[in-house]
């Protein structure tokens, strides 16, 4: 088996049951599992995973003395420091995602590795983000000799649960020869895990913005990298993505502006003229479910957020049971199977107005439980601030085994959105079917609405601020806070959509306190929120200031560490050069809860209006965009619910995606 030109597959061998119960356990591959390499030319390994977009993987590589240690950090090969010192292995530049296909490629140079260099052990680990390996529908590695050569060896691995972090395979030396062998190795700890096993010392600072990264081929000339003294950062250095170019003339931010419009009207799969508000819900439920099973990227990236495995998906309306001697009709239901494992949920489905109603979501739940499948799940315009809870409150005793998930129209959109543009379809008729989806779905006719609404008591809970007649236990200022959470989680799904990446709405300290939620809007008159993403400076504030009438959004920044505090403002104003005059910029002073605040127009005029005058330094700056509260409940371009997504749009495009982290 030393010879080149054949491809080699190994096939891993099922492990005891006492082995498998260990956090960290081996997959060993029957023979052939060894293989000798050529040594005149870069070695190519590609790492792939198939999860459907609901993983996001990182290579990485340990270059091992005997003793089965690195030498230092610097042997280390991994996003944050994609090239060895000495050139010998270099991770290229990462392949755009297709049809949910994560793809890492690692160039090793064998004749490159020094002397002391044993064994080069081959991993990758999956973004924090992202599901479990356990959820891809297939895992596995190839080694080939050059870019575009066939494999050489095929190492697949299956049978995974919960494993964060993978070591598919080990380079090493036997006497002049190279080899490979599999090894499958996992870690239910992550990339931290893996690598402190074989002597890299690693911290996890928050993650810093970067806005290059490596792109340099194999055959690069090896350039000398500064490796820090302290050890290893594992949080990923990102690109803060920048919105599309065309959000502002978008109709729908789930869907780009038409490139090339035309007088005629296209043609629909899914029209919406003549839909009869009777007809929305079973159009409704019947096109979605249909989608599910079609585009397998979009059905597996939707059933693999209810706990579904990554399989075949069928789906099926109004499926009948009978329960209680009566027959039970949901509206659907999804069945996933993979190999001898399988998942069924039953389905309901609401658009429009049209509300969920607990006693029949009961009689669900109880057929689902007969019947043994694995959940209900309830499909509505109903936008829950936490994406793991529920609007119905059903029997507990129902839930012990099987589980209730609610999707809201809008997170069904905004995944449809982020497969249809960001994860990738790999054939152009399935892309076709999920556009018209959307189109379908964006379009007030198809009842899939959207959060608009603050809700019936906002009127009188804005006055009643005003003129501080707010009681702490107010129920109708309760309803208000609880919508004004809704909608941060409406502003943040729209930039998913849009940036292709997660922006999390938080939801307050104590969510389920409403007495506290009210007593801080009683006493301030304030709403707050806040939205998160990898890779910005820090969280976008939103603020609502109902006395005032005025919204605000803010992201705070700290400044360097190193130089004066004049230098530091300079710093802060040459990144926002393009931001709006009235932009305000507060320096908070070092030491103290002291700060300084003035306009931007101002402190172009005078960067030294931002120093604190006592000569300390500058510990961080916020940086804050203000602007008047729309006026309407919803509905309209002037409502407080899309002028407040506007707001968040803009001060996202306009300041927090253009800040940097200080680098010292």
């Amino acid at each position: 088996m030393d010879g080149v030109g054949t491809s080699i597959v190994g096939r891993p061998r099922r492990l005891s049951a006492d082995r498998r119960a260990r956090p960290t356990y081996t997959l060993i591959w029957e023979e052939p599992a060894n293989f000798s390499l050529p040594s005149d030319s870069p070695i190519i390994v590609t790492i792939e995973v198939d999860s459907g977009g609901a993983l996001t993987t990182d290579a990485s590589v340990l270059l091992l003395e005997e003793s089965g240690r690195v030498r230092s950090n610097s042997d280390f090969v991994f996003y944050n420091q994609p090239k060895s010192v000495d050139g010998s292995v270099q991770l290229l530049e990462r392949e755009p995602e297709i049809a949910g296909v994560c793809r890492d490629t690692v160039a090793i140079r064998l004749d490159r590795l020094p002397a002391e260099i044993d064994r080069v052990v081959i991993g990758a680990s999956v973004d924090d983000e992202s599901e479990p390996f356990g959820t891809a529908e297939q895992s596995r590695m190839t080694v080939a000799h050059g870019v575009d050569a066939e494999p050489l060896v095929v190492f697949p691995i299956d049978g995974l649960t919960d494993e964060r972090a993978l070591v598919f395979a080990e380079v090493y030396r036997r006497g002049p020869v190279w080899k490979v062998r599999a090894v499958g190795q996992g870690y239910e700890g992550g990339l931290a895990a893996l690598v402190t096993e074989f002597g890299v010392e690693v911290n996890d600072p928050e993650p810093v913005s970067m806005s290059e990264e490596s792109t340099e081929s194999a055959d690069s000339p090896a350039e000398p990298q500064v490796v820090p003294a302290e050890n290893v950062r594992i949080k990923r250095r990102r690109r803060t993505p920048k919105l599309p170019a065309d959000w502002r003339e978008r109709v729908s931010p789930y869907l780009p502006t038409d490139p090339s419009p035309s007088e005629f009207h296209r043609a629909r799969a899914f029209p919406t003229a003549g839909t009869r508000a009777t007809d929305q819900e079973e159009r409704g439920t019947s096109i979605l479910l249909a989608m599910l099973e079609i585009v397998r990227e979009f059905g597996r990236a939707v059933t693999g957020e209810l706990g579904a495995p990554g399989g075949r998906i069928e789906t099926f309306v109004e499926p009948t049971f009978t329960h209680d001697g009566a027959q039970v009709r949901p509206d659907g239901m999804i069945c996933v199977t993979r190999g001898s494992i399988s998942w069924t949920a039953l389905v309901e489905v609401k658009t429009g107005t049209r509300r969920l109603d607990v006693q029949q979501v009961e009689t669900y739940l109880a057929v689902a439980k007969a019947r043994g499948f694995d959940a209900v799940v309830t499909i509505s315009p109903e936008l829950q601030a936490d994406p793991t809870s529920s609007p119905l409150e059903p029997s507990t005793k129902l839930l012990k085994t099987v589980r209730l998930h609610h999707l809201a129209w809008e997170e069904i959109v905004t995944t449809a959105a982020l497969t249809l543009h960001h994860t990738g379809i790999d054939d152009r008729t399935r892309e076709r079917l999920l556009h018209e989806f959307l189109t379908y779905a964006t379009s007030p006719a198809s009842g899939m609405a959207v959060f608009d609404d603050m809700g019936r008591n906002w009127v009188s809970v804005r006055e009643a601020v005003r003129s501080r007649t707010v009681g702490a236990r107010d129920a109708t200022a309760a309803d208000v806070c609880e919508n004004f959470d809704r909608l941060i989680r409406h502003a943040g799904l729209q930039l998913s959509a849009m940036l292709g990446q997660k922006v999390q709405a938080v939801a307050p300290a104590e969510p389920k306190d409403a007495v506290s939620r009210v007593r801080q809007l009683a006493d301030s008159g304030k709403l707050f929120g806040t939205l998160r993403m990898t890779g910005l400076v820090g969280p976008m504030i939103v603020e609502a200031d109902l006395a005032r009438e005025r919204t605000s959004c803010a992201i705070t920044v700290a400044a360097p560490k190193s130089g004066r505090a004049s230098t530091h403002v300079t710093w802060l104003l040459k990144q926002l050069e393009d931001a709006d005059p009235k932009t305000r910029l507060t320096s908070h002073h070092s030491g103290t809860r002291e700060a300084t605040s003035v306009l931007m127009e101002a402190a172009r005029t005078d960067p030294s209006s931002l120093v604190p005058v006592d000569g300390r330094d500058i510990r961080e700056f916020t940086i804050t965009v203000e602007h008047r509260m729309g006026s309407k409940r919803a509905g309209s371009s002037g409502g407080f619910v899309k002028a407040t997504a506007l707001l968040v749009n803009s001060f996202y495009d306009e300041i927090a995606c253009r800040l940097k982290a200080p680098t010292a």
